[in-house]
């Protein structure tokens, strides 16, 4: 009972946002991206409580707990992913898309590569429905783990419960109530995260303590590569590492950077907060997995499922009321991601599809009914697949985290830093991308490369081994865009203003050190008239 006290008064948290957020949304543009106006402490809280879903609390404290110090890798790609959203996309993103008026990711690609065919927005609508739908069934069944080990429930109860809670607040608030529900969510990560590992660390009786029970157990537990040497090595890491790439073209990260009050405080503000907030939690994270499995083998915890360790640390050695808001914390992660991904995925039918596409014409109130109405459907897709697949948290966000990279990621890096990419090269990408991943993901065992696998695919895996299959992918992808936009012609227009926007022009001394903030002064200018 105290456990449900502590997570019910998160929930009544929760539920007063969303009410609140309810009267600021009235418009298409204020539900999906909030009418560009979020604060930039606001909108990097978001962006990272979005970005670190169950697969923080869940999947990645699990396979710490699996395969030991090795998956201290995925951490540095992660942290390395975000610092390059902020450096490649965040700014240019926010400039672009408030230049056309862009207020989804294919919104802007139609834009900026001026494609009349509309294949870039279906292209980018059926990506989105594809993983995005995947990826918050993995949220789902993270829910439901998380639940079933905290209040012994059945798993697929609990996935409903989790899809009920995440639907209902999406349906009342839009974009705002995701951003600041998000904001809490992030704060109570980042408590759990920090209070966990320190309180594994003195039940286990210190660190050595901890690796002298994994060394008796699996030495391999503390080696940094798995055991693994020479290029065996590289590939472990990189089959870790690997996450970097994905950073690029997740839609429901990157539509926080479209909804920034100020472009040029994604710099600066927005990296610092960003990086610190990321640093803390994957530190947490990990050391939450690492020590448990010497928490589990030394006896002092019980847990069948490496993936519940948290859940499982925080009721055995907490008192109940403090391990409800550990519990609470675990759902924040979820409920986090998932929000904004069936918002990402509900402005892909109504805007895109139904609104572009289509052409219905539509009052904006209109519109905003219909994005929920979608929010219900894609999430009854979800929770089916929840209850009915293999439920294991890690593996599944990897498969629709790389979908999303490579049908998103090189085409929006390109378009922002290089103007010779066109339509057709965007087409072709996109394309690729999908048809690719949609094969490769389902034939080659999962979400990595395998030894097992058929014909030339076998030999592939035999060399790379563990390494995602998205990694190899999105530089497949960015090759075909390339290849296809230098054999194409981009338009002139488009080729004009790209230039007017981002070239540097010189200023005085004085307008540089009272805009030091600013390493672009024409962006500067631009970002003040569309801000």
């Amino acid at each position: 009972m105290s456990v449900l006290i502590g997570f019910v008064v998160y929930l009544a948290v929760l539920m007063y946002i969303g009410w609140w957020a309810s009267r600021y949304t009235k418009t298409e543009d204020q539900y999906f991206v909030g009418g560009r106006r979020v604060r930039v402490i606001a909108a990097a809280l978001s962006d990272k409580a979005s970005d670190f879903s169950g697969w923080l609390m869940l999947g990645y404290p699990g396979q710490a707990f699996k395969s030991g110090l090795g998956a201290f890798w995925a951490a540095i790609g992660c942290l390395f992913g975000t610092l390059a959203d902020y450096v490649l996309i965040g700014p240019r993103l926010r400039i672009y898309t408030g230049k056309f008026r862009a207020i989804t990711v294919p919104d802007y690609l139609e834009a900026r590569l001026k494609d009349d065919t509309k294949l870039i927005r279906i292209l980018g609508a059926i990506i989105i429905l594809i993983f995005m739908t995947a990826y918050v069934s993995a949220q789902f069944a993270a829910g439901g783990k998380a639940l079933a080990q905290a209040f012994g429930i059945d798993v697929n109860t609990a996935i409903l419960v989790t899809a009920i809670i995440v639907t209902a607040y999406v349906l009342t608030g839009g974009f705002f109530a995701v951003v600041w529900t998000d904001v809490i969510q992030a704060l109570f990560m980042l408590a759990t995260l920090i209070i966990v590992p320190i309180l594994a660390l003195a039940s286990v009786g210190g660190l050595d303590r901890a690796t002298e029970i994994m060394a008796s157990v699996d030495p391999n537990h503390l080696h940094p590569f798995g055991g693994a040497a020479g290029f065996a090595a590289v590939v472990f890491a990189i089959g870790y590492a690997s996450w970097i790439v994905g950073y690029l073209g997740q839609p429901h990260i990157v539509t926080r950077y479209m909804s920034v009050e100020d472009p040029r405080k994604l710099r600066r503000p927005g990296i610092f907060i960003s990086g610190i907030w990321t640093i803390i939690v994957l530190w947490g994270a990990f050391f939450a997995g690492f020590l448990g499995f010497a928490l589990v083998e030394g006896g002092i915890v019980q847990v069948e499922d490496p993936e519940r360790i948290i859940p499982a640390i925080a009721l055995e050695l907490m008192p109940s009321w403090l391990a409800g808001f550990v519990i609470a914390g675990i759902l924040a992660a979820i409920m986090s991601t998932a929000d904004s991904q069936l918002l990402v995925a509900s402005s892909a039918i109504s805007r895109d599809l139904y609104h572009k596409v289509l052409g219905k014409e539509l009052g904006k109130k209109q519109m905003v009914n219909i994005g929920r109405l979608v929010v219900i459907a894609l999430a009854i897709v979800a929770l089916y697949y929840a209850m009915s697949g293999n439920k294991i948290v890690y593996a599944m966000v990897a498969t629709a985290w790389g979908g999303l990279a490579v049908g998103f990621g090189p085409i929006l890096t390109l378009s922002l830093w290089w103007k010779r990419v066109t339509k057709e090269a965007g087409i072709a990408g996109m394309a690729y991308g999908l048809i690719s991943e949609v094969i490769l993901e389902s034939s080659i065992y999962g979400w990595s490369f395998h030894p097992d696998a058929p014909g030339i695919f076998g030999s592939i895996g035999a060399a790379l081994n563990g390494v995602p299959v998205f990694f190899v992918n999105f530089f497949v992808t960015l090759l075909v865009i390339v290849v296809v936009s230098l054999v194409t012609k981009p338009p002139e227009d488009i080729v004009k203003l790209h230039g007017e926007i981002f070239r540097k022009v010189p200023v005085s001394a004085m307008e540089a050190r009272s805009r030091s903030q600013v390493e672009n002064v024409a962006e500067f200018a631009r970002a003040k008239g569309l801000a």
